[in-house]
């Protein structure tokens, strides 16, 4: 029995990460694949049902659970906006992330991606790299195989028309899943960060 253990999500429409850590230490990484359903209400019916199952096993896992998910961002960089319909379908999917997490009586906060990133990784700078990882991902990849967790997040690539975010190793293509890691790093701020930079949601 686990006294604390924290989700960490990095909610997305195409591939929504999903970490857990256990009394302060890093447990598990995944993510759920959501490109592959056609409508965004099937993909967040999807995510319901997996958060369920995850949710009732937690809580008879440990005395307390919380959860701690990406905050919204209301503008993609400096000078560049993100589309209002994008904002409100994140909306909507977040939102089934603290409803679900309601039933269990699981508190949900929010965390600001320069603020995980820069108390979490260290930096919340992108870095160039020869894997094909957007620059502003890889240092949270660095991160997460740091902490002994390169076999979970790293993807064998069996499309051969596929090339973007590849690499090719030893004749073989692979892809770093770059979600799996951020939703790792939210999940670790609960450990390492200013709680009071956090927001719950409701």
């Amino acid at each position: 029995m686990y006294e604390e253990i924290v989700i960490g999500i990095d909610q997305s429409y195409k591939n929504t990460g999903i970490s857990i850590v256990a009394d302060g230490k890093l447990a598990d990484v995944k993510s759920i694949r959501l490109e592959k359903y056609k409508s965004n209400s099937e993909k967040r019916e999807v995510l319901r049902n997996r958060l369920d199952k995850l949710l009732r096993i937690t809580k008879q896992k440990a005395n307390k659970v919380v959860c701690i998910v990406e905050r919204a961002r209301v503008h993609g960089g400096q000078t560049s906006f993100i589309n209002i319909d994008a904002i409100k379908a994140i909306g909507a999917l977040t939102a089934v992330i603290v409803d679900r997490c309601a039933i269990y009586d699981v508190a949900v906060f929010s965390v600001d991606t320069r603020c995980w990133k820069s108390q979490v990784i260290g930096t919340s700078r992108g870095q160039s790299n020869r894997f094909g990882v957007p620059e502003e991902k890889w240092p949270t990849v660095q991160w997460c195989i740091q902490q002994g967790f390169k076999r979970q997040i790293l993807i064998k690539i069996d499309n051969p028309r596929k090339t973007k975010g590849t690499f090719v190793h030893k004749g073989t293509k692979y892809q770093y899943n770059d979600d799996a890691a951020d939703s790792a790093g939210i999940a670790m701020f609960w450990v390492i960060g200013d709680h009071s930079k956090l927001k719950e949601e409701k």
